[in-house]
């Protein structure tokens, strides 16, 4: 019952969706607000292990402050460290931050704190952050380029950027499948069509590496450290 509740939701968001392009942030956080009954169960399930690896990357130091951009139901929790870094999380969901705060609740975490906010107007000052984590979130929103430069704008000079996402296939073929699927995916949250390789032209970050977990794995972490100075070369 439960599940054809949220797919009857989601039908219905699509169909809205289809009238009111330029309303995208509203939908998809309607859209996350319905998911977040099932998140856990689902898509959350399948991103932990990869999440795991990634934040082990971060190397959180004792005082670090960390945005966690888009930490939804929290499937990053239990992997920052209890005791090294403060950690910051937004969502534009309310319902996927009402699951995350329980999640907060029942751990007793006292270096974790999250609030609802906009990723492509983050609420925060320049060089606040040591680190930030993108997780699955640059495909969701309707400007990924402009989430990027949030990004890199609230960071330190210096800061590691971490960021986990599907990025468009450059096998012609794949790239092609995933061009003809995105309005499908669009409709369900995300988007797969997403070069990669146009957000480093468009923000002028450099890669430090990059690594997925399995050779034909959908998901990739790319590792950045944040130059103000592209930043600002490429906004020029």
């Amino acid at each position: 019952m439960l599940l054809s509740f949220v797919a009857t939701q989601l039908r219905l968001l699509a169909e809205n969706g289809k009238a009111s392009g330029d309303m995208q942030e509203i939908t998809t956080k309607r859209i996350y607000d319905i998911q977040s009954v099932v998140y856990d169960h689902t898509f959350g399930a399948l991103v932990k292990r990869r999440v795991e690896t990634a934040i082990r990357h971060m190397r959180i130091r004792p005082n670090d402050l960390v945005l966690d951009l888009g930490i939804g139901t929290g499937a990053s929790l239990s992997y920052f460290p209890m005791d090294k870094g403060k950690i910051i999380g937004i969502d534009l969901s309310s319902g996927m931050l009402r699951m995350c705060k329980e999640k907060i609740a029942e751990s007793g975490r006292t270096n974790i704190n999250v609030f609802q906010a906009n990723a492509l107007e983050l609420p925060f000052e320049d060089n606040t952050f040591d680190q930030v984590f993108i997780s699955h979130v640059i495909s969701v929103v309707s400007d990924p380029v402009q989430l990027v430069k949030e990004a890199q704008r609230v960071a330190k000079s210096g800061a590691r950027i971490l960021i986990l996402n599907h990025f468009q296939s450059t096998n012609r073929l794949i790239a092609l499948i995933e061009k003809w699927l995105c309005p499908l995916c669009t409709h369900l949250g995300w988007r797969t069509d997403l070069p990669l390789q146009d957000l480093i032209r468009r923000t002028g970050m450099e890669i430090d590496y990059r690594f997925k977990l399995d050779a034909i794995d959908l998901w990739e972490t790319v590792a950045i450290t944040n130059d103000k100075s592209a930043l600002r070369a490429a906004v020029a």
